[in-house]
């Protein structure tokens, strides 16, 4: 899901719920599971996404009472999961849990980084992240529950962009409050938080209530659902778009804020414990060249700000993707950010729930199924591939990150990766899992096919590049 062309459906709120019984959607049993099938079909994710049926008859086994909707409390008990009412909106308790947070794209073509570096798969590599138990919205926040606060004097009005139309322009009052607040920016987003109790999500409670345990590539399952809307939509009013915990409009309706601030590279840090990147590599020129433009123009004295630009991360349907926007636009901004995201600030499909911590009164769940199984290292013969990619970075930079690699492993720590040389990438084609390019210890190689993704089995092929040339690299290790 690339971006979201602004549709406002008005559902039809007096058929669909009435106003008079707003949360009568969540007095009802949670929704039956949804059948996740497989996620895609490569070697390595779908050892990610979904427990083997032997996995699940053995859960079913040992806590056969204990389900979806549900979570245990500390003596081992099985409870539904709490619901808490706020003026405007029900938050829903998060049982804590494991989960795997991150996605891999279907295919790694970093060929684009060649003409302008980017880190474009921030989300890489999948890996197991914990979080105790929490509260988060139903649904975004709608207008009708921003405008109160603007009225109470918390919170500042919003405006959409220049040029973007506001998504309630003839709509019925009634309608344009249900719909999601968009056009707020992070710093308005975090103030209605604040106003409501509450705080915004991190990206890993966002991440987790929308996927549950199980790794789903969208909030409702692993397939795209043709039947769910794309566009803005009263909040909560599309039921087929819940998550694993209940949770509405997380893969659908509008974008959402999280609090996190935006790091390029906040996946690869849990497994590299050293800085990587040099001030003068390719990344860091390419993001000095677009801040300059950004910024000023062809006014050659024009100075931007220095260092890169504070962005805060924002989620969306394919939910171990993350993207990042900012403040404000810069005066001369081009349209689009480097990575290639048209949503680069307050923007009329961007919008924002909250999340709260438990409260004293408040019984901290644990989710009651085992967290998918993820395959950060795979070993084939002599070798172990880590499951990692680290893009747009010179053949120095590369070397360094897979020198500083320090991969959990139980109670020890893998180490001892390098860059693969030409034939050892060669000997791994069937999971190496190109086009690339890719940096070897011995030059670069590229995977020859007619066909996108390329075959597993399709020919790796030298590229004759200089050392400076932004590439992605994978590490390696041996074993014998």
């Amino acid at each position: 899901m690339m971006s979201r062309a602004l549709l406002v459906v008005p559902l039809c709120l007096a058929a669909c719920e009435a106003t008079s019984r707003r949360f009568a959607a969540l007095d009802a049993p949670p929704p039956a599971p949804v059948a996740v099938g497989e996620a895609r079909p490569l070697a390595e994710l779908a050892k990610v996404t979904e427990l083997s049926e032997a996995e699940k008859a053995k859960q079913e086994k040992e806590m056969p009472e204990c389900g979806r909707g549900s979570g245990r409390d500390i003596h081992g008990e099985c409870v539904p999961i709490g619901l808490w009412e706020t003026p405007h909106v029900q938050r829903v308790q998060i049982p804590g849990g494991v989960f795997v947070m991150g996605n891999v794209p279907d295919h790694f073509n970093s060929s684009p980084s060649r003409e302008l570096p980017a880190v474009r798969w921030s989300g890489n590599p999948p890996r197991h992240e914990a979080l105790r138990s929490f509260w988060i919205d139903l649904h975004e926040v709608t207008r009708g529950a921003y405008a109160a606060c603007v009225s109470a004097g918390a919170c500042t009005a919003a405006t959409c962009p220049e040029g973007q139309a506001d998504p309630i322009a003839d709509l019925q009052a009634e309608v344009a409050a249900a719909l999601p607040q968009t056009c707020v920016s992070h710093q308005q987003a975090a103030a209605y938080c604040r106003h409501a109790g509450a705080r915004l999500p991190s990206e890993a409670e966002w991440e987790y209530a929308a996927r549950g345990p199980d790794a789903r590539v969208y909030p409702w399952g692993n397939q795209i659902k043709d039947d769910i809307p794309q566009g803005l939509y009263p909040a909560g009013h599309v039921r087929l778009d819940s998550s694993y915990f209940g949770v509405r409009g997380m893969g659908s309706d509008a974008l959402e804020w999280v609090a996190d601030t935006y790091d390029a590279d906040a996946a690869l840090r849990p497994f590299v414990g050293e800085a990587f990147r040099a001030a003068d590599g390719p990344l860091a020129v390419a993001r000095a060249i677009f801040e300059q433009s950004a910024f000023c123009g062809e006014d050659a004295a024009c100075k931007p700000p220095a260092g890169d630009p504070v962005r805060h991360v924002y989620k969306y349907g394919s939910v171990g993707q993350r993207r990042a926007a900012r403040e404000t636009r810069p005066p001369k901004f081009p349209g689009v950010e480097l990575e290639g995201w048209d949503v680069v600030a307050a923007d009329a499909r961007l919008g924002f729930r909250c999340a709260a911590d438990l409260r004293a009164e408040d019984k901290p769940l644990q989710v009651p199924a085992s967290v998918a199984p993820i395959p950060i290292v795979r070993s084939e013969g002599s070798l172990e591939l880590f499951g990692g990619v680290v893009e747009a970075v010179n053949q120095e930079e590369a070397r360094r990150f897979c020198a500083g690699l320090r991969v959990p492993y139980g109670s020890e720590a893998l180490t001892g990766f390098r860059l693969p040389t030409l034939l050892e990438i060669q000997q791994l084609a069937d999971v190496f899992r190109g086009p690339g390019p890719f940096w070897a210890e011995d030059g670069a190689a590229v995977q020859i096919d007619d066909t996108t993704p390329p075959a597993p089995d399709a020919p790796w092929r030298e590229l004759m590049v200089g050392g400076e040339t932004a590439l992605a690299a994978r590490c390696v290790r041996t074993t014998q």
